[in-house]
């Protein structure tokens, strides 16, 4: 039987398509009902952020070049072309360098905020929201208030401080800060709630109960404020074309509108304070140079003219003037690359390619320098003075006609000096943007159609109980009858009227189940040698004190002589139907011999129905079932009834069955739909074989269509422990 078991586990291991959705249609209801409450809550959370506005300005940032073409010796340091990237140039717009005076401008650092309500807050602003005396607290702000403040002055030791206004009229408000005495206010008057920290109320109209909190933050967070809501992005293709969107996303529609173009008129500002700023280093760097050249050019004329008056040599040969010509060209040529390479060290490292050409141009020079030098000392040693000091006076007054020179030129630049920000398309009205309200409704449904989905398959899963006529007849069990579920009647209801269903619905289809069961077994119990039933179960609440019971009523309804006995000598109830209390004999007593047959039988004056019930509880019910009492009874009650059925304790909670089952004609195994497990039923099946029982066949109780084919049901068996049982 193993390898059989084997076989049917591994066939139902395949899940079909078609099972998934006949389990989940099964259970449309609650993924219907899942559904909608993701809706509803998504409907809810739709609602709760508030309105955002975005307004935009098309900006162009054109590369840092000259305004004005320039020789190119002027071209150094901070004049040379700027080819920063616009996501550079992103990073210093985002700075508090730009920001801050943008948020001092618009008075970001100034909070007047109101109490709103817990979660639903910005629903109430948005949409009106009754006031319910008692129940909803007036102090929250709602749809229509309207308050301004036009003045807050907070010392730098008070900045992050609260006050706290409640409104207590139509002008006049309460002001509480800290542990100090609240104080009175009114719209239009400057209140000074402690030194240091005043304000105004500019309009006010809300209703009285409001509260607000009036306080100035540090400016970085009023930076921070503006830096989420701001957004700047290159327009490409083309690539770097230096055309700019700045958007700014607030939930404030006129703060948005004015911020992104407060923000753009400070960056243009900005650039150009930078740009005169850079100009004005280099020309103050040129004039202090240009100072020092100008006394060395009046001590090198000074200097020449004396050895011209001591000399009667004044003049320089042909070769000499050549050579010193020479000489000087050089020699300014050096020093404008010197001055050059000043400007560079300050901007690029001393490994950049345009560093390094400077560098080597220079030495260039300079060795071509040092051999003239060397032919100037073959020069006679009168003339060789002479030329060192001409060189002298000359060198002194080109630098400064270069110096001078540049000077006139960056001053030029200077006044001519535009930003390169420039506003192609202002903000003028900020839009409606968000968020998507709808968004989370569809979420929510989504979620809810999932978790619907994922209760039901996994509601499923947890169960483990066979499912069908297959699973029952592949173990070797014959089906006998599928008995549906009775919607309403409660686990052990033994006393509930509607437990005999065959008596108070007789129509219902579970009778009409009972009733094909009553005609099977006639032809079975036919060839058998004695006319009696037992009924049983693996484990407790499976039903089969019901079944039993309503079997012998659609048996009796048909005329036939029926007994039913409680052999439940632990914790029988079937005693209830018939009026019977603990206290009144039945089968322990008629077995112990303490009652006879006419003192323990009870008939059902509807049906002829006759009944013995459990009795009193023996200490002993083993005992009493083996006991020659017993087999008598079931000779004598087979031949004097139509059907005798015996409703039995559960298989695997005690050893009764396998006791009462080898004196009965036929041995029936109430199963639970999707409960009763392959390993219950294989047990069962083993220890009634070791008892010499054989089961004749199954009974698939509560049958539920909506259920899976697959799942698992835990089960316990500590039902019998101390008789103190709970099944049926």
């Amino acid at each position: 039987m193993s390898n059989k078991v084997t076989e049917i586990e591994e066939e139902g291991s395949e899940i079909q398509l078609s099972d998934i959705f006949a389990q989940l249609m099964a259970r449309k209801w609650i993924i219907v009902a899942t559904t909608f409450a993701g809706l509803m809550f998504g409907l809810f959370q739709g609602q709760l952020p508030p309105d955002e506005y975005r307004a935009s300005a098309l900006v162009n940032i054109e590369k840092r070049g000259q305004s004005i073409e320039l020789p190119e010796i002027l071209i150094g340091g901070g004049l040379r072309p700027d080819t920063t990237r616009i996501a550079a140039e992103a990073h210093i717009i985002n700075s508090r360098f730009i920001l801050d005076p943008v948020a001092r401008d618009l008075n970001l650092d100034w909070r007047l905020t109101p109490q709103r309500f817990p979660v639903i807050g910005h629903v109430a602003v948005r949409r009106a929201v009754p006031s319910i005396p008692n129940f909803i607290a007036p102090s929250y702000t709602r749809y229509g208030d309207v308050i301004e403040m036009d003045l807050l002055e907070v010392d730098e030791p008070l900045i992050g401080r609260r006050a706290v206004v409640e409104v207590t009229g139509p002008e006049t408000f309460e002001i509480r800060f800290g542990d100090r005495e609240p104080m009175a206010g009114r719209v239009g008057e400057i209140v000074e709630v402690v030194p240091g920290f005043r304000f105004r109320i500019s309009e006010m109209d809300v209703p009285e109960g409001r509260i607000y909190s009036v306080q100035r933050v540090p400016m970085r967070v009023a930076a921070a404020r503006l830096r989420s809501g701001l957004s700047v992005r290159e327009r490409t293709p083309p690539l770097n074309s230096g055309i700019v969107d700045f958007r700014f996303t607030s939930t404030d529609r006129d703060l948005a509108l004015e911020a992104v173009n407060a923000i753009v008129d400070s960056y243009r500002a900005q650039t150009l304070d930078r740009r005169s700023a850079e100009i004005d280093q280099s020309l103050e760097f040129i004039e202090s140079q240009l100072e020092d050249v100008r006394l060395q050019s009046a001590d090198a004329a000074e200097a020449l003219s004396e050895f011209r008056g001591q000399r009667e040599t004044t003049e320089l040969t042909t070769n000499s003037q050549e050579l010193l010509n020479r000489i000087v060209g050089i020699e300014s040529e050096i020093e404008e690359l010197r001055f050059r390479e000043e400007q560079l060290a300050q901007r690029l490292t001393e490994n950049h390619p345009d560093y390094r050409e400077l560098i080597d141009r220079r030495t260039r020079l300079e060795t071509r320098l040092e051999e003239m030098r060397v032919e100037a000392t073959k020069l006679p040693p009168l003339e060789q003075e002479l030329l060192r000091l001409t060189q002298a006076q000359e060198r002194a007054i080109e630098i400064e006609r270069q110096l001078s020179a540049r000077a006139e030129q960056l001053g030029v630049v200077r006044a001519s000096t535009v930003s390169n920000v420039h506003m192609l398309e202002p903000a003028e009205a900020a839009s409606h943007i968000g968020p998507n309200r709808t968004r989370p409704l569809q979420l929510g449904g989504l979620a809810g159609l999932v978790l619907g989905i994922g209760f039901v398959l996994g509601l499923n899963f947890m169960r483990r109980g066979i499912d069908d006529s297959r699973s029952i007849e592949e173990m070797g069990l014959s089906l006998f009858a599928t008995i549906n579920r009775v919607i309403g009647l409660r686990t052990g209801g033994h006393s509930d009227p509607n437990y005999a269903l065959a008596r108070t619905m007789p129509s219902d289809i579970v009778v009409e189940s009972l009733r094909g069961l009553r005609t099977g077994l006639q032809f079975s119990l036919a060839s058998a040698e004695r006319k009696s039933l037992m009924i049983t179960s693996p484990a407790p609440s499976l039903g089969k004190s019901f079944v039993s019971y309503n079997l012998a009523l659609v048996s009796a309804q048909a005329g036939g002589r029926i007994l039913l006995i409680d052999a439940d000598m632990r914790k029988g109830k079937l005693r209830r139907q018939f009026k019977q209390s603990k206290r009144d004999k039945g089968l322990s007593e008629l077995l112990s011999r303490s009652a006879t047959i006419e003192e323990v039988l009870v008939t059902d004056p509807d049906t002829g129905l006759d009944f013995i019930g459990s009795g009193k509880y023996p200490p002993n019910p083993a005992d009493l079932l083996t006991s020659a009492a017993f087999d008598q009874l079931m000779r004598d009650a087979s031949d004097a009834y139509d059907l005798v059925i015996i409703d039995t304790p559960p298989v695997l909670a005690v050893t009764d069955p396998g006791i009462i089952g080898q004196k009965v004609g036929m041995s029936l195994l109430v199963l639970k739909h999707l409960e009763t497990t392959r390993a219950e039923i294989l047990s069962t099946v083993k220890i009634l074989d070791t008892s010499g029982v054989k089961l004749s066949g199954a009974i698939l109780n509560q049958f539920d269509a909506k259920a899976s084919r697959y799942g698992h049901y835990g089960h316990k068996y500590g039902y019998y422990g101390g008789y103190k049982y709970g099944y049926d």
